[in-house]
């Protein structure tokens, strides 16, 4: 385990809640070069400070200077200070790469993701080295059964559906309406085969599972609020501004997700 951050995760830097999405705040920055510098002793010639440099500001654009006037770390720190924030993110990505090659990936995440919560970044760095949006313990668990759901071989469509959902609510910045979107589009594809009506609307599905009993009435009232989010703010072809805020998105996300796993696994 690396040394960032181990006393006191969140001291200095206490967010309310894991909700910076626009914008990597300056002190963060500066961690995530001493995440780099601190390992670049571990790694022997599997990864050096000259790679690690030339790497880094020729992700950010920059012609890099061979012989910078106060050394290759200072210079990062600037160049990395006056970053477009999105491109901070992708040095993380890309610096996480290089430390997998050297056999320290493991504990570039852990440090990595110290910082992250402690500025109260919306993502942590996955095992992928991609980033997904962080989630209470147990929606993620739902995210993840939701998945496994759907890898059965009927459910092909809604899966390709669903990981395009997951894709747009773990961009940065997240890509709020197609993340909407995609994951109602995912629950009506399953309703459609559940019930093998292929030319329904979702609606119309919903109609049948509640004039056939299928559902206790709060959970078809549940559905029917969520066939109206989707016809009143992100249908296809809408031309009215998308103006849901954060939690509401949340909440249709993981709604929806909550929706497929309970047909799913309704016999």
């Amino acid at each position: 385990m690396g040394g960032i951050r181990n006393f006191d995760a969140q001291q200095g830097h206490i967010p309310c809640l894991r909700n910076v999405d626009d914008r990597v705040p300056a002190p963060m920055r500066q961690e995530v070069l001493a995440v780099a510098y601190e390992l670049l002793p571990m790694c022997g010639a599997a990864l050096t400070e000259h790679q690690i440099y030339y790497g880094i500001e020729q992700m950010l654009g920059i012609q890099a200077a061979g012989n910078p006037m106060a050394g290759w770390r200072q210079r990062l720190g600037r160049d990395l200070a006056d970053a477009e924030w999105v491109r901070i993110y992708d040095v993380i990505s890309w610096l996480c790469a290089q430390f997998q090659r050297a056999g320290l990936r493991d504990i570039y995440r852990q440090n990595i993701n110290q910082i992250l919560a402690a500025h109260g970044a919306a993502w942590d760095l996955g095992e992928d080295g991609l980033f997904q949006r962080v989630l209470p313990a147990a929606a993620q668990a739902q995210v993840a059964a939701a998945i496994a759901e759907l890898r059965d071989p009927q459910y092909a469509p809604a899966l390709a559906l669903f990981i395009s959902a997951q894709d747009a609510y773990n961009d940065r910045p997240r890509r709020d309406r197609e993340a909407c979107s995609n994951v109602f589009d995912a629950l009506e594809s399953v309703a459609k085969i559940k019930y093998n009506r292929p030319d329904d609307t979702f609606g119309q599905v919903k109609n049948h599972i509640e004039q056939n009993n299928l559902f206790r009435q709060e959970i078809v009232d549940n559905l029917t609020s969520l066939n109206q989010m989707r016809n009143h703010h992100f249908g296809h072809g809408m031309a009215i501004q998308f103006n849901l805020s954060p939690a509401e998105i949340d909440f249709v996300y993981l709604n929806c997700i909550g929706s497929v796993l309970l047909l799913t696994r309704t016999r």
